[in-house]
């Protein structure tokens, strides 16, 4: 069977060269004579996109004017009671140190030491949580986003923006009443978003209103700007 061929969808002219060395068409054109639909990119559109694009991350559209509102670390007053409790064990050891060495009874040398031994490692670990707890929780707040930063080796920074905010509200011990920390938990309104709780803050409660309150400012000038426009 004999093969036909097909015309192609799209012809490309042909260039051919003059002897002055310009290269003329010579064959179909690609594009109608009143040029290409859509027009495409004009001549400059480029440069001009790389003249207005910020050669920094943080400037340009989308946080023009935004500022920090508010920064934080996990409180140290959480250990406030831990703290408290374990210098007191110190003390006590030391009065039985003192009456183990300074009276005589060898018979309590062993006892004292092992408890010495504990006490040091109680000791360590407490030091060691404060300076995770401490170092691994950052909370910043701006004028429109929330960030938690989680983590001490391997840190962790997620970002909400307050216009997505649903509900603030706090989460308090009586011990932590006491001491005037507590949990802010901020529900966001997508369901697919993950809640952030930003625990072991200072006065909770001012941080809830100060939430809440830079959400109903970013909603007031998101609903402005879609009114003027």
């Amino acid at each position: 069977m004999a093969t036909q061929d097909l015309d192609p969808i799209v012809t490309t002219s042909q260039i051919a060269t003059v002897p002055d060395g310009t290269a003329v068409s010579v064959g179909p054109s690609l594009y109608p004579p009143e040029g290409p639909n859509p027009a495409g990119t004009p001549p400059g559109a480029t440069e001009q996109l790389a003249k207005e694009t910020p050669a920094n991350p943080v400037e340009g559209a989308g946080v023009e004017g935004e500022e920090v509102a508010w920064e934080a670390r996990y409180s140290l007053k959480n250990f406030a009671g831990r703290l408290t409790t374990r210098t007191v064990l110190t003390i006590a050891w030391i009065a039985l140190a003192i009456y183990t060495w300074g009276y005589g009874h060898g018979d309590l040398q062993v006892l004292t030491v092992a408890l010495g031994g504990v006490l040091a490692l109680v000791w360590l670990a407490l030091i060691y949580r404060i300076i995770q707890a401490r170092f691994g929780h950052e909370y910043q707040l701006t004028t429109r986003r929330l960030f938690v930063s989680t983590g001490l080796f391997r840190r962790r920074r997620d970002m909400m923006e307050l216009l997505r905010v649903k509900d603030v509200f706090t989460r308090e011990s009586w011990f932590e009443r006491l001491f005037t920390v507590g949990t802010v938990v901020v529900v966001p309104s997508d369901h697919d978003s993950p809640v952030f709780y930003l625990t072991g803050v200072n006065d909770p409660k001012r941080v809830m209103d100060l939430v809440w309150h830079y959400a109903r400012s970013e909603r007031d000038r998101r609903s402005m700007k879609v009114e003027q426009v």
